[in-house]
């Protein structure tokens, strides 16, 4: 099944209540919430108070992406935020298994990321410890970035992988995610599209509701 999430970072952040009601409006299955160090990444957001004001205001779940250096760090913070998920990369810590262990431990399902330059053969070792693979489709960091075509690659190699060991994480994709890119992904495996500026946050007028639906058509077409 296709799963909606909606990149909050992309929200208008001065009408954070009003998007998140058009977002439950709307169905979307989870909020991506990208939380940047200015480090491993070159931009800031989003803090843990932020955070938990958002999951104190909608039942829609937290997706956390935690693009930092040295994420065992920050997990004990994001994790009070009571998050469905929290996502580290693969590149941006030394220990790998314990970030995942940590996340686990505190009631999170763990989520590995790979960088689009990082190969999968980085997370070989981790991916029965995850429930989901975040598969980055742009290089973390900002919006609006073109996709790159060799997560496609990428994608259909984590399944067919997957499923030669009985694994079932969810494959989620993030970056530059919209109608035109959806279908070659989802036929690749990916079942998990992050929404941001080229799908789902057009503006005011915006109809959030048609847009996701749109997202979900071109899911079929994959």
């Amino acid at each position: 099944m296709i799963q909606i999430a909606a990149s909050i970072m992309c929200a208008n952040q001065l009408k954070l209540a009003n998007e998140l009601d058009r977002l439950a409006k709307a169905k979307v299955d989870m909020l991506h919430c990208d939380v940047m160090d200015g480090s491993y990444v070159d931009n800031l957001a989003m803090g843990p108070y932020v955070l938990e004001e958002i999951r104190a205001y909608t039942e829609i779940p937290l997706d956390i992406h935690l693009a930092v250096f040295e994420p065992e760090r920050y997990i004990p913070l994001f994790a009070g935020c009571k998050p469905e998920y929290i996502s580290v990369h693969a590149e941006a810590t030394n220990h790998l298994h314990r970030a995942l262990y940590m996340i686990k431990e505190m009631g999170v399902k763990p989520v590995v990321a790979l960088n689009p330059s990082t190969p999968l053969s980085a997370i070989t070792h981790v991916l029965q410890e995850v429930d989901m693979v975040l598969v980055m489709t742009v290089d973390p960091g900002f919006a609006g970035q073109k996709f790159v075509t060799s997560a496609l690659r990428k994608i259909k190699a984590l399944t067919m992988l997957c499923e030669e060991r009985g694994l079932k994480p969810l494959i989620q994709i993030d970056g530059n995610i919209n109608s035109l890119t959806i279908p070659a992904a989802v036929k690749a495996g990916a079942n998990v599209l992050v929404g941001g500026t080229s799908s789902i946050f057009r503006g005011e007028d915006a109809d959030y509701a048609l847009l996701v639906q749109q997202m979900r058509d071109a899911a079929q077409a994959g």
